[in-house]
């Protein structure tokens, strides 16, 4: 085993939350509606994403701001998973987000509550913090959105550290906070359709929009574009390959934390040395596991296992 593979892999979140997941039997909008069943766990993009690669065998690190009581329950909740964490605490109260399953049709709603802007004070020692904990990790995963009114740099900061220490950089991003990475290389960028087209200020309505927008990043410095579509294809891009990836067929519970998964699912099977069209396809495999949970986060091997092997995966370039 590598040096690098014994590290664990540092999850970056800004900001984490507290996430409930409401079940109705029928969700009425403008009237009264009550619960059948609540669930309370940690969320945010980076604590998902650990969660599956906790299941997979790996080691993982989630670090960001929290704060509050329900910052409190986001750490004690990860730490009774097995998940070690090193966060920054913040003045500002861990944000909650909520999860609404509307069991009658299926449908599931996403009430998220944006994060408050961290301090100054916060963000000098959340950088302090990276610092020494990029030396101990052996990958990195930037995951999500920054609060609204954060520097556009921030990214950009954690992604000169990575590459100056040698650390390979994932990152699940958008817009302008993802594009000021490009120019460190990062390993991989993962978005998905609706996120490429902000990107890049494209309107996509085929494949080949979703191809020519991809390699825009490409072009910008990412090494790999991983783009998913929900339920439907997903597309690997190198520098001179292009990768058409098959999800199975599912029934879901709740979609929700599928783009974490796969995150989680490529950087596992990196991690295990396997080529990039492997690693998306192990990714694809854990984000179908995901939606047959309840819980974003709670996949199983067994699902895993069974969903890898009818991953779909194409070369078309």
């Amino acid at each position: 085993m590598s040096e690098q593979k014994k590290k664990p892999v540092l999850c970056v979140g800004i900001t984490p939350c507290m996430q409930r997941t409401l079940q109705f039997p029928r969700l009425e909008l403008g009237e009264v509606n009550r619960a059948r069943a609540v669930t309370v766990s940690a969320g945010g993009k980076a604590c998902t994403m650990a969660h599956v690669l906790r299941t997979m065998g790996e080691d993982p690190l989630v670090t960001g701001l929290i704060g509050g009581d329900t910052g409190l329950l986001v750490q004690n909740y990860l730490r009774q998973c097995d998940i070690a964490c090193d966060f920054v605490v913040s003045s500002q109260p861990t944000r909650i987000c909520s999860t609404v399953l509307d069991e009658a049709t299926g449908q599931v709603t996403e009430l998220v509550e944006e994060a408050a802007l961290p301090s100054p004070d916060d963000w000098c020692q959340f950088d302090g913090k990276l610092a020494s904990l990029l030396v101990q990790c052996g990958m990195v995963v930037i995951s999500g959105a920054l609060p609204p009114n954060a520097p556009d740099y921030t990214y950009a900061n954690i992604a000169q550290k990575a590459v100056t220490l040698n650390v390979p950089l994932l990152i699940d991003s958008q817009q302008v906070p993802l594009l000021n990475t490009l120019a460190y290389q990062p390993l991989l960028v993962k978005l998905n359709q609706r996120e490429l087209a902000a990107t890049c200020r494209v309107t996509i309505a085929s494949d080949q929009d979703l191809i020519k927008a991809g390699r825009k990043l490409l072009a910008r410095g990412a090494q790999w574009v991983l783009v998913t579509q929900s339920a439907a294809t997903a597309w690997l891009l190198g520098r001179e390959e292009v990768w058409r990836i098959q999800p199975p067929r599912i029934k879901a519970v709740n979609p929700i934390g599928c783009g974490d998964a796969v995150s989680a699912g490529v950087a596992c099977a990196l991690r295990l040395g396997r080529p990039m069209n492997e690693a998306a396809r192990l990714g694809i495999a854990c984000g179908s596991a995901d939606a047959l949970t309840l819980v974003p986060g709670e996949v199983t091997t067994e699902d895993v296992e069974r969903l890898h092997v009818e991953v779909a995966v194409r070369q078309v370039a």
